[in-house]
């Protein structure tokens, strides 16, 4: 135990008496904090971000599967592109299957994830997801030539294509960069413009759980622009993602 003052020392002792058998820690931290937190070798399972569009913390679940641990997956058709409601685009790409199970088969393939957490607001929601979730099979070749179709779509948006190496980190006006321009990236590549607008309104006003500042922020000091592989024009982009995807504020997340 890292620290005997800190709470996981009441955890470990409903643990030693049964109370409890197995902990798990849910997470919408950075990958850094992630990796460094199932680094602690007190956790049996972790319950994250991770999808098809979103794969920043595949690092977090190779080391859970070093560490034997079990990996939850939050949200996926919420949170994984709002793919409950597709545009037409994304579901073209798709076809024959719906973004949801497309989504749910790149998850439930891979053998180091177990659980999804749907999150459904609706029990319509909940069933959405029933042609996948008893198929843990290897992907098949129609499966697998849909998510390449996708994979192409994402080369489409060369040469403005963010490659989310998070490499232009730190912003110094805190801007979430990478973040921005991810969905920048469904935005433009696959017309997920509502799922944007949903994400993007949360900058400033979600606290820790989405933290950054919108993109108009941004100051052109440049201090990105070298780092970046792609040498990408970030100031412009982010200009560019702000007039796509602003909306009228709405109410903070705890409101």
């Amino acid at each position: 135990m890292k620290n005997p003052e800190g709470c996981m020392a009441a955890v470990q002792e409903a643990v030693d008496r049964g109370t409890i058998h197995h902990v798990g820690f849910s997470t919408h931290a950075p990958l850094e904090i992630i990796l460094a937190t199932i680094g602690l070798d007190i956790f049996a399972s972790v319950n994250l971000h991770y999808y098809y569009f979103n794969q920043r913390n595949l690092a977090a679940i190779e080391l859970a599967q070093q560490k034997d641990m079990g990996v939850f997956i939050i949200s996926p058709s919420d949170k994984g592109g709002m793919l409950y409601q597709p545009p037409a685009k994304l579901v073209e790409l798709c076809a024959p299957f719906t973004p949801i199970y497309l989504n749910d088969r790149f998850l439930l393939s891979d053998p180091r994830i177990h659980t999804l957490s749907l999150g459904a607001a609706n029990p319509q929601e909940f069933l959405d997801h029933a042609p996948a979730w008893d198929n843990i099979s290897p992907l098949d070749d129609a499966e697998k030539a849909a998510l390449d179709r996708l994979d192409r779509q994402f080369l489409t948006l060369q040469p403005d294509r963010c490659s989310q190496c998070f490499q232009c980190l730190p912003c110094p006006e805190t801007i979430n960069i990478p973040e921005v321009l991810r969905l920048r990236n469904l935005a433009v590549g696959f017309d997920m413009v509502e799922f944007g607008k949903y994400r993007y309104r949360m900058f400033e006003n979600a606290g820790h759980w989405f933290p950054g500042k919108k993109a108009n922020k941004c100051t052109d000091c440049g201090d990105c622009l070298p780092r970046c592989p792609e040498n990408l024009d970030i100031p412009k982009l982010l200009r560019d993602t702000h007039d796509r995807l602003y909306t009228q504020e709405g109410k903070r997340l705890w409101e």
